[in-house]
């Protein structure tokens, strides 16, 4: 009876496994697209968010998936610490890199970039990667290496989309440094998930740092003809 007990559990582990993989390979695979055609990335933000929303809903696993309302302020005293820990660290490197004017126009890039953050970029990927793959990945390899393959995953992810080379974003992606950056805030704000189980913790650690990015004219959502 133990012998079929644990083969079913196997079967479900690896079962829950691949299936993760194809929805991030198909993620990926949509947000490179996105590259080639820039409106595709409107799918892009709609899949991060309302893919991971269907699933909690379809299977009732919103607590597990942090959509929930036990500890709100926990959860967001957590994602304003987590969110500070990796502004510092940007404006750190804003300021060690030779730093820079103030981009045109700052009051209305801050006005259109908070709501933006905190409704659009923030929650697609962390609903996405905090909310459905850490848990399952946790799940199957244990909560340390679950954490870290979440990690690579969100690192490796951040190659596809068009982050790099446009109008709205000097933010250098393809480089060793960045990676290791992204994967660092990424176990960051994952960590603070694991600690408060609610999505909001991660989703305003990294709204905080997306907001602070604008604020620091590495990215913007209005651009201006030179």
């Amino acid at each position: 009876m133990d012998l079929v007990i644990g083969k079913d559990a196997g079967e479900k582990t690896n079962k829950k496994l691949i299936i993760t993989i194809i929805v991030f390979v198909v993620f990926c695979i949509l947000s490179f697209l996105s590259r080639l055609v820039l409106p595709f990335f409107i799918l892009v933000l709609v899949f991060g968010i309302a893919f991971p929303l269907f699933w909690a809903r379809k299977t009732k696993s919103w607590e597990y998936m942090g959509f929930k309302q036990k500890n709100r302020g926990q959860a967001l005293l957590w994602g304003l610490m987590a969110g500070l820990i990796t502004s510092i660290y940007c404006i750190i490197s804003y300021v060690i890199e030779g730093g820079g004017p103030l981009p045109p126009m700052f009051e209305l890039q801050l006005a259109i970039g908070i709501p933006i953050w905190l409704l659009v970029m923030s929650p697609f990927q962390e609903f996405f990667f905090r909310g459905w793959m850490q848990p399952r990945f946790q799940d199957a390899m244990g909560r340390w290496l679950g954490l870290g393959v979440t990690s690579f995953c969100f690192a490796i992810w951040h190659l596809f989309p068009p982050f790099e080379g446009t109008q709205t974003s000097t933010i250098p992606i393809f480089s060793i440094s960045s990676m290791i950056t992204i994967f660092a805030f990424g176990m960051v704000w994952g960590c603070c998930f694991q600690r408060t189980k609610n999505i909001i913790t991660p989703w305003l650690a990294h709204a905080i740092a997306g907001i602070v990015m604008v604020a620091l004219g590495k990215m913007a959502f209005i651009t201006f003809a030179s």
